[in-house]
């Protein structure tokens, strides 16, 4: 089928996917990735992998895209207001989690290796169908605001646990070195420093060329837009964080140039939403429901570990922090997506671990495998649970909330 005959039957059937589920009180993400699950090899076939990978730039300028909106949630005053709150509760969800599903997939399999990589991915939280919540349904309020903030440090913190947790199994495998061991910390650090040094360079350059452009609107969302793709690709080839980077171009912006650039994020966010449906559908046609009767008992422990620590961890994290109540209260229910950050550091311990001979062939196998499996459950359950959970805290505008 000719490319862009099949994009526009994704853009539209995912519209349809997306108008059917939020009729029905269900977010319209969910939607869309059904849609890409029926478009996908796991049912039709019309999108399998090898044209997924021919597509993958949309999927990284719609990550851009995200990345960027959400920095631009993220003023300055709100970091000086919540940042130790945010800090508190980032460190108790994230590290509960991990400590969880560590402990449990240890006692079952008796591999504190295995324990340690899969706690690891556990911390991480994938933004995107979190935040297309979010925005699908207006919300505002202290959890929205935590969300916001949570979901954007959420990549760091799992990028050093999986740091940690590499080099400790490697070491446990007997197969480490100083010299390896070192090479693991360095690369997350390069990964998170090196996108957030990118980003802010981007926005400084912006900067200086906006005055240039007289505040013509127009002008200003194409320098934005060639901005963020310049942003994507520039991290692309450097291996860097697409999303962190433009995480970190959206934060600088906003604080610098508020005034200037508050409409212009208004008009961003409205031509946006076919690029996101795109992105969507893609994770959805990405699942493999085959994978499903292989999450077993380790798979359960991972599920049950990372579910529970998130909710107790955000829960006890607000309290300690004295956060607003919707926030202990809620919080938990809106952190369970999970794509693409586990994902890829799924792909990066199998290669890196099939190395390591028989053992560790088959602990980089179980790691890609559970990581797949789940994430199939997660992003179909997270975005309704998000939906409850702004739902609760009573901060969804009262003409969106049918089916609340």
């Amino acid at each position: 089928m000719d490319i862009l005959l099949l994009l526009g039957i994704a853009i539209l059937a995912g519209l349809a996917g997306g108008l059917l589920l939020q009729r029905l009180g269900i977010p319209q993400v969910v939607g869309f990735i059904l849609v890409g699950l029926l478009l996908g090899e796991s049912v039709s076939g019309l999108l399998p992998h090898d044209l997924l990978l021919q597509l993958a730039p949309v999927s990284q300028v719609a990550l851009g895209f995200i990345g960027f909106m959400v920095g631009a949630e993220l003023k300055a005053e709100i970091f000086r207001k919540y940042g130790p709150k945010f800090i508190v509760i980032l460190l108790w969800e994230g590290l509960l989690a991990a400590t969880l599903v560590c402990a449990g997939v240890t006692w079952l399999t008796g591999q504190l290796y295995l324990g340690l990589l899969l706690g690891a991915l556990a911390s991480a939280t994938a933004p995107a169908a979190t935040v297309n919540v979010l925005w699908e349904y207006r919300s505002k309020g202290p959890l929205t605001t935590t969300v916001l903030a949570i979901v954007a440090l959420d990549d760091g913190l799992g990028l050093l646990l999986y740091a940690f947790a590499v080099t400790v199994a490697q070491v446990l495998l007997g197969t480490s070195t100083a010299a390896v061991g070192w090479a693991v910390w360095l690369e997350p650090l390069r990964e998170i420093f090196g996108s957030l040094l990118l980003g802010g360079g981007a926005a400084l350059l912006v900067n200086q060329l906006l005055p240039r452009l007289r505040g013509d609107a127009e002008q200003t969302l194409c320098l934005l837009t060639g901005t963020i793709l310049f942003v994507c690709g520039f991290a692309a080839w450097l291996e860097l964080s697409q999303i962190l980077a433009n995480m970190a171009l959206g934060v600088v912006l906003v604080n610098v140039l508020p005034q200037r650039l508050a409409t212009v994020f208004d008009r961003v966010k409205d031509f946006t939403p076919p690029i996101y449906i795109l992105f969507f559908i893609f994770i959805g046609a990405r699942l493999d429901l085959a994978l499903l009767p292989q999450l077993g008992l380790i798979g359960l422990i991972y599920l049950v570990g990372r579910t529970a620590g998130k909710m107790a961890g955000a829960t006890m994290g607000g309290w300690l922090s004295h956060a607003p109540p919707t926030v202990t209260r809620y919080l938990g229910w809106a952190l369970f997506s999970q794509a693409g950050v586990a994902i890829g550091l799924s792909l990066d311990i199998f290669h890196r671990f099939s190395a390591l001979g028989p053992v560790g062939q088959q602990a980089g196998a179980t790691v890609l495998n559970i990581i797949a499996a789940t994430t199939v459950v997660v992003q179909i359950l997270g975005p309704p649970s998000v939906k409850y959970a702004i739902s609760k805290a009573g901060e969804i505008p009262p003409e969106l909330r049918k089916g609340g």
